[in-house]
């Protein structure tokens, strides 16, 4: 607190120096003064008590009107207004019930993208089990089909020109395993069922003619209609037939026109059967339409004089577009021998062979041109690598059953 400037002895001579007061009135007037003074305070307090009584009463009748009009607003709809803490309270519930429709609405989104993503895995895993080949369009080589692959399963191969008809390819379908009394009816059913073009072949099958089992099951019996296409068009209608045939255990056609014994070629002239070769001693190539379909291993038109020719030619170019060599000029081989069913390959330290596509493809076009030549096994010696795909280059490898496998 702030000291003050004046000292005591200093305000009594000050009080001194006043001039004196003199009060001339007795002592009954001062306390008849006092007495009317009190008498006054006593209306104040009962002034003061009504007043606040009239303003609890003018208070009251505000809440009262307010709390009813309140009421009445909050009958008559949305247009009522809410009190500052019911307000609040609402606030809060939309937001809470803005994030729980924000949290379904997320996990109903997931909930579908969960669906949408797991029926596409479905819906491609199914069509894969279905047809895992089918239709594709790439540069990848359609594998052999061997032995072991047939467990539980059959094949079909049927022999399709190319697109420009110089070759016959030949493609494989693997089926579940079937009665062989029955394989010229599922040759049928597939040559329906192609669809030659997403291969880069040409629309060949169906033909019109009628395909039945002859007199065994190794023979198979064609009629055809009195004048059809096919018996102008025979050389490539033969050769297709020969190379479907052969893969599918038959041995013989023999043929009839309407019914009658015998059919008449542009070229073959007039033929009652004809038997089929099993051994050709042809190479193999390659064939690839274009960059969107696959490629294939293809005989050749013509045979060789022996096994290491039909290798050598395996390595040529042919001057007809979309074939290629099936075997690389850098695969090289010092000396070749055969004892009974085994032919032996003895490979030069300088063979290029590696685990790859390209190696697979043409050790492949090999077994098939030991197939063609009569041979059921193929050993390679003096390998860089023991494995090439599933080939097992240690081993002596049985020949393919079937080539370009397509589903």
């Amino acid at each position: 607190m702030r000291r003050s400037r004046w000292k005591e002895s200093e305000i009594e001579d000050m009080l001194r120096e006043l001039p004196k007061l003199k009060d001339d009135r007795t002592k009954a007037e001062v306390f008849a003064r006092i007495h009317d003074k009190k008498k006054k305070k006593h209306w104040i307090p009962l002034f003061a008590g009504v007043a606040s009584l009239f303003l609890m009463v003018v208070l009251a009748s505000s809440l009262i009107i307010e709390k009813k009009g309140t009421t009445n607003r909050e009958g008559s709809g949305s247009s009522g207004k809410l009190s500052l803490s019911e307000s609040n309270e609402m606030v809060d519930l939309e937001r809470q019930d803005a994030s729980n429709k924000e949290n379904l609405s997320e996990d109903k989104q997931e909930n579908q993208e969960f669906s949408s993503n797991q029926a596409k895995i479905e819906s491609k895993d199914k069509f894969s089990e279905m047809e895992p080949r089918k239709g594709e369009k790439d540069k990848t080589f359609e594998q052999a089909i061997y032995q072991e692959d047939l467990k539980n399963a059959s094949i079909i191969t049927m022999g399709v020109p190319d697109d420009q008809m110089n070759f016959i390819v030949p493609i494989s379908i693997k089926l579940k395993h079937y009665d062989e009394s029955d394989t010229l009816n599922q040759l049928v059913n597939q040559m329906s069922d192609i669809d030659e073009a997403q291969y880069g072949l040409s629309d060949y099958f169906p033909l019109d003619i009628k395909i039945s089992q002859g007199n065994d099951t190794t023979t198979a019996h064609i009629d055809f209609p009195e004048k059809s296409q096919l018996l102008d068009e025979d050389t490539l209608f033969l050769h297709s037939m020969e190379e479907t045939l052969s893969y599918n255990n038959i041995e013989k056609m023999t043929f009839s026109t309407e019914g009658k014994q015998g059919a008449r070629f542009a070229h073959a002239g007039y033929l009652k059967e004809v038997d089929i070769p099993h051994q050709k001693n042809r190479t193999y190539l390659l064939y690839q339409r274009d960059e969107s379909t696959p490629r294939f291993l293809v005989p050749s038109n013509m045979g060789y004089r022996d096994f290491e020719e039909a290798l050598q030619a395996g390595k040529g170019e042919a001057d007809i577009e979309g074939v290629s060599p099936a075997i690389p000029h850098d695969l090289k081989w010092e000396r070749i021998s055969s004892n009974g069913d085994l032919v032996i390959i003895h490979l030069s330290d300088q063979a290029a062979i590696e685990n790859s596509e390209e190696t697979l493809q043409a050790l492949e076009a090999i077994l098939f041109i030991a197939k063609d030549f009569g041979f059921e096994k193929v050993k390679f010696e003096n390998a860089p690598i023991e494995e090439v795909g599933q080939l097992n280059l240690t081993e002596d490898i049985l020949v393919p059953e079937a080539p370009n496998q397509v589903n």
